[in-house]
């Protein structure tokens, strides 16, 4: 899987030549190598795509997310059960027992608050979110979840409710979660799952249940980052506020004492979460710790 996150935010032509990936505009042609790219976002609908090149970013699990009328990311293009066991894995996924699940959901919600936790200290803001992890039951069958936060979006944000889409702090937030939520139902993919049946999340209109499920850890990057932008005099996002949250997936957190970037994590995560179905343990799931000396802001300035 690439490295590479590209922004394309102008009318164009985008092709393969010779297995690299060729931008033409009016003005401007440019080539890169399509092994190289990981993301590809289409901030503009005047855009033209050749089969080929979709064939290409398939072949090298390149995610493609595309923006509707609002530049807000509304689909995804990834490729589809790559893992030459998937046969094998989704029966495994489909036949996982409730108690595992309510463990792993258990691990999740725990990394999820303590994630929180961790992004509210390092704004230097007090908190007490740890002590609530500790009452997170298997399953969370008390729903610590919504509780921790209920507390943490007003110590982070004051007077503010996620239920206003014209709130700029909420666009953003929504525009970052995009990106995350495609990256990681690629590498969920990639490990032969299926992501319509979740781990919590089981809503029969939803085919992305189990992203749903996985990405909760990650999106205290997403708040970290929307957190340190000065949004004075912004009502809509720029394609430069876009491209910031986007690099969030370059940043870096804590995989098992392991630095990696937040896209790698996804992978390894995702690995992770196949190999406790296979093997019916919980705690064979790694998941991704936020640090904030580790997070290299310096990728997202």
């Amino acid at each position: 899987m690439g490295w590479r996150i590209l922004q394309i935010t102008k009318p164009c032509k985008l092709s393969v030549q010779q297995k690299q990936l060729l931008y033409q505009s009016d003005d401007t042609n440019i080539t890169m190598p399509i092994e190289d790219l990981s993301v590809v976002v289409l901030e503009t609908g005047f855009v033209q795509l050749t089969g080929s090149l979709l064939a290409e970013f398939a072949v090298n699990d390149v995610v493609l997310l595309v923006c509707d009328a609002s530049h807000l990311p509304s689909g995804t293009f990834f490729s589809f059960h790559s893992n030459s066991r998937y046969s094998e894995m989704a029966h495994v996924q489909v036949s996982s027992s409730e108690p595992l699940k309510k463990r792993i959901w258990q691990l999740i919600v725990r990394q999820k608050i303590l994630n929180q936790s961790s992004v509210l200290g390092a704004l230097g803001i007090e908190n007490a979110l740890n002590e609530i992890v500790k009452q997170v039951q298997s399953g969370d069958s008390s729903n610590r979840e919504a509780y921790a936060a209920q507390i943490y979006w007003r110590l982070l944000f004051g007077d503010f409710t996620r239920r206003d889409d014209a709130n700029i702090i909420n666009k953003a937030l929504n525009y970052g979660y995009a990106v995350v939520r495609g990256c990681v139902a690629r590498n969920l993919v990639a490990s032969g799952l299926l992501p319509c049946f979740g781990i919590h999340h089981d809503n029969q209109l939803n085919q992305f249940n189990l992203v749903d499920d996985i990405m909760e850890p990650f999106r205290p990057f997403v708040d970290y980052c929307v957190a340190k932008i000065d949004f004075t005099g912004c009502s809509d996002l720029t394609p430069e506020l876009k491209n910031r949250l986007i690099s969030v997936l370059l940043c870096n957190v804590n995989m098992n004492g392991d630095v990696v970037s937040v896209l790698k994590s996804a992978e390894i995560m995702s690995a992770s979460l196949a190999k406790a179905f296979r093997q019916k343990g919980s705690g064979l799931l790694k998941l991704p710790v936020f640090d904030s000396s580790l997070f290299n802001m310096e990728v997202f300035e």
